[in-house]
């Protein structure tokens, strides 16, 4: 099942670069994070990719344990990398609708934008437990949607079905699972990509676009670059939101 629905190597390799390039920072997703978080505990982050949170959290807090999982055996690796050194970081690759541990044996769960089972997180958190996922808001990457509307993959957009009340739907989502919500917040920002090719390894990297090709694509491409290209760059809209909740 890895290879199946696990991130490319490619993707892998992009989505580190990408991390590293670009103004998006995961800063305030961190905060958050470590401000549950309390020495000794136990954190598992579902579909960790390439290690940058868990790096992160665990240099902040060396009195606690990381336990980063991701189903892509070339995300691990970079991650591998990324975290050398870090004696208070474990890896493994595994899947997030089947997690490979016992019942409330974690303290704290985190997840970004990764697909996972809210009955196998529920389940691995001890009572009380904190559940902090960082998911997509429906104005993300709204301008490639714009661009590409026969070909978005939905699956990687988020599309929900009122959008004046899409927090609800995040929530009612949650609370199902057994979790009781603490907050939802949105964040809207702007990403200045710095030429196309920035945005085409965004595109590939999710991927956004079905059957995305640089090349068939270029005239797309050029068109969306001429409409969204301002001073500090190619505007792409980032929306996400963060939500907080404690199993009962």
């Amino acid at each position: 099942h890895v290879s199946e629905r696990g991130d490319s190597e490619r993707q892998a390799v992009l989505r580190d670069d990408l991390v590293k390039t670009t103004r998006r920072t995961e800063d305030e997703f961190s905060s958050r994070i470590l401000s549950v978080t309390q020495p000794g505990n136990r954190l598992l982050d579902i579909g960790c990719g390439t290690g940058h949170i868990v790096r992160q959290l665990a240099m902040h807090m060396k009195e606690a344990y990381f336990v980063g999982l991701d189903i892509s055996d070339p995300m691990i690796e970079i991650s591998r990398k990324n975290t050398k050194g870090l004696s208070n970081v474990f890896l493994v690759v595994a899947d997030g609708f089947c997690v490979p541990f016992k019942n409330s044996c974690f303290d704290v769960a985190i997840t970004r934008l990764a697909d996972y089972s809210l009955q196998e997180t529920h389940r691995i958190l001890r009572s009380d437990g904190k559940l902090l996922e960082y998911g997509l808001g429906p104005k993300a990457d709204k301008e490639i949607a714009e661009f590409f509307p026969e070909r978005i993959a939905r699956s990687n957009f988020f599309f929900p079905e009122n959008l004046d009340s899409w927090t609800d739907e995040v929530s009612e989502r949650v609370e199902k699972a057994g979790f009781a919500i603490t907050s939802v917040q949105e964040y809207e920002t702007i990403d200045y990509h710095r030429s196309e090719k920035e945005v085409a390894d965004l595109i590939e990297m999710v991927p956004l676009v079905e059957d995305f090709d640089r090349e068939k694509d270029k005239t797309i491409m050029w068109e969306l670059a001429r409409k969204y290209t301002e001073d500090e760059g190619i505007a792409i809209t980032w929306h996400y939101y963060i939500l907080e909740a404690r199993k009962h």
